[in-house]
């Protein structure tokens, strides 16, 4: 679980998956890979799968804000 909620954190902050090209946060997106095969291959407990699924609609929303408003913070949102 630890994966995840360092992942969860990073989307949560950047609205994206980490860069490849990046060494500090390759293995983050790795596990992201290797999770993402797992489901495919159906060897993904219904848990689990719940919670990647939520990563991944938390991807697309938190990026389409980042589209919409840039890199304001939320407090900016609200003014």
């Amino acid at each position: 679980m630890e994966h995840y909620s360092l992942l969860k954190k990073y989307v949560s902050e950047h609205g994206h998956l980490p860069d490849k090209k990046k060494v500090e946060n390759r293995g983050l997106l790795n596990w992201w890979k290797y999770n993402k095969k797992r489901a495919k291959q159906g060897l993904m407990p219904p848990d689990r799968l719940a919670l990647l699924k939520t990563l991944s609609d938390m991807r697309l929303t938190v990026s389409k804000e980042h589209d919409l408003f840039g890199d304001m913070s939320s407090s900016q949102h609200e003014k």
